[in-house]
């Protein structure tokens, strides 16, 4: 046998038995009754007493049905017309129509006008015209997938449009639950590289003889899309941890114990009503969080992950309009200087809400930002912010005649463009500002990866006059000796670290006080932020704190409501 050709390519070995639909038109009740009769333990039979009822239920019914039984001679429409209706309709022309008839003249007419084949009146011996419908529908059917279809040339497995065609049979032929699988490969392409493509083929043939065979029993499908990916359509399983380790373990002892390993994604009970493709994306799902979990070889799709993905996907979709109907606005939350005597008012950071159009209401930051920056998006979110800033703060230099220093945080796709100074320094041209009014605000967790690119560019921007402060220090784990070597002029700590020892006040006291004897080391400000009570207050004054930014003394705030404030402080 040719590698091409393996026992499992034929459709009857995929499908098995099932009862397929079967119609008979006839007005004649006896008729119908011993067709019925004849047809019954093979098929699931339907009647019709006429054409206009038959094509009716042919049109309703097109997608499950395997054949029409018809006579010709019957009230309202006579078989012929109802014969040629159906060819002349490409929903319904591929289903075979066997017509009932004893004049020889009738039969080569409905041969030619669709008729796949024809039964003598009285009716054959019941297994001829048994035969005579089992034939046709294979027919049908062969011819049906034989134009969707084309064979994958290296399992022997059906390729993808075919596999989908075939669910949707199964679907309608063989009832219960089933569970849509989507497979890959664990790193295949170095699979490849090691061992050569011809055993990356023999991992690929074998792989697929062995599903074929665990599934078999499962009524499965099995199907090679691509590469070294494959799908499995079969019957809802219990019992998912057993499947998985028999897989691997046959895998590996087929291959010689290589550790090759399957990620699986399951989208489990899948919903019949949706489009295949559908059921399959919901699977792929699963498997791409299969694959950053390297403790459990398989993910069940939920429907949480699925609407959480949707919604991502509507954000993506929703920025550049949002960006154009000015949806994104600026918000201020202060920063207060606790050095003197009194609070006093020292600057705020510019933060971004979104106030959407079309969700009627504001999304929170938490679903858009770290969204954006995974995708790189933020660099124009933050090019918009940076800009408004800009502007607002134009329009208070000219009101109170002295410019108040906002800072603006700076993510890590930002530091990674080659036009991050060029940009800024454009927007501070356009408002009349110094570099000295705009303060850029880097997270501890960026400054953490690849330090010395990052690095790199933070003293570029220091150099060129930028006041560089460290943001949410105490909240990732980078070392004190990555920020001696940052060139940074405030550290901003972040509180809610800290709180999150509240039960060991001494070892929080300890660590609060280290950060900001470093900080003073490096003759840098600290700035507190998350700071919520007045407790929290008293308690970083008394230490030493320069700075504090957090709901104790103000919320982010809209820039009108911000300017109030700049007001009482004029």
């Amino acid at each position: 046998m040719g590698r091409n050709k393996r026992k499992f390519s034929s459709i009857g070995d995929i499908v098995g038995n099932v009862r397929r639909l079967v119609l008979i038109v006839d007005d004649e009740e006896i008729n119908r009754l011993i067709l019925g009769n004849i047809m019954g333990p093979q098929y699931q039979i339907a009647y019709a007493v006429d054409g206009v009822e038959a094509l009716k239920f042919v049109q309703e019914n097109y997608r499950n049905l395997s054949a029409v039984l018809l006579d010709l001679n019957m009230p309202n429409m006579d078989g012929r017309t109802l014969l040629k209706t159906m060819k002349a309709d490409p929903l319904t022309s591929r289903i075979p129509v066997l017509v009932a008839t004893g004049v020889k003249e009738e039969e080569v007419q409905c041969l030619q006008e669709g008729a796949c084949d024809f039964f003598a009146k009285p009716y054959d011996m019941p297994e001829v015209l048994r035969a005579r419908v089992a034939n046709a529908i294979k027919m049908a059917e062969d011819s049906e997938f034989i134009e969707v279809a084309e064979k994958d040339a290296l399992t022997g497995l059906y390729a993808r449009d075919f596999f989908y065609r075939y669910c949707e049979q199964l679907d309608r032929n063989i009832a219960g639950e089933k569970d849509a699988l989507a497979l890959d490969i664990d790193r295949f392409k170095l699979i490849n590289g090691l061992y050569g493509k011809a055993f990356g083929d023999k991992v690929l043939i074998k792989i697929a003889e062995i599903l074929v065979d665990m599934v078999r029993k499962n009524n499965g499908l099995v199907c090679r899309p691509n590469a070294d990916t494959f799908l499995i359509y079969q019957d809802h399983l219990q019992d998912y941890d057993a499947f998985v380790t028999q897989l691997n373990e046959a895998v590996n002892a087929a291959l010689g114990n290589t550790h090759i390993r399957l990620r699986i994604g399951i989208y489990e009970c899948a919903d019949q009503t949706i489009e295949v493709l559908t059921r399959f994306d919901r699977a792929h799902i699963a498997c791409e969080k299969a694959k950053d979990n390297y403790s459990h070889p398989y993910e069940v799709y939920d429907e949480v992950s699925h609407r959480q993905q949707l919604e991502s996907q509507k954000y993506i979709s929703a920025m550049e309009d949002a960006l154009k109907q000015r949806e994104f606005i600026t918000y201020y939350q202060p920063k207060y200087d606790m050095t003197g005597d009194t609070p006093r008012l020292a600057g705020a950071e510019a933060l971004v809400r979104w106030q959407s159009k079309t969700e009627g209401g504001m999304i929170s930051p938490g679903k858009f930002i770290p969204l954006f920056e995974q995708n790189g998006l933020i660099y124009k979110l933050d090019l918009y912010i940076w800009e408004e800033v800009a502007r607002q703060m134009k329009e208070w230099k000219e009101k109170y005649s002295f410019t108040f220093p906002i800072s603006v945080n700076v993510s890590r796709v930002d530091l990674y463009s080659p036009n991050l100074l060029l940009e800024i320094e454009q927007i501070i041209d356009r408002h009349g500002l110094t570099f000295r009014d705009l303060a850029l605000e880097i997270t501890e967790s960026v400054c953490a990866a690849d330090t010395e690119t990052i690095l790199s560019v933070v003293r570029n921007l220091r150099d060129h006059g930028f006041k560089i402060e460290m943001d949410d220090f105490g909240s990732g784990y980078s070392s004190l000796n990555m920020l001696s070597r940052m060139p940074i002029n405030v550290l901003k700590m972040d509180m809610k670290f800290f709180q999150r020892n509240a039960g060991n006040d001494e070892i929080m006291d300890a660590m609060v006080r280290l950060i900001i004897d470093f900080a003073k080391v490096m003759k840098v400000p600290v700035i507190a932020e998350g700071v919520e009570d007045k407790e929290q207050a008293d308690y970083l004054k008394a230490i030493g704190c320069d700075m504090i930014q957090g709901y104790y003394f103000g919320r982010p705030m809209p820039a009108a409501e911000f300017e109030k404030l700049l007001q009482q402080n004029c």
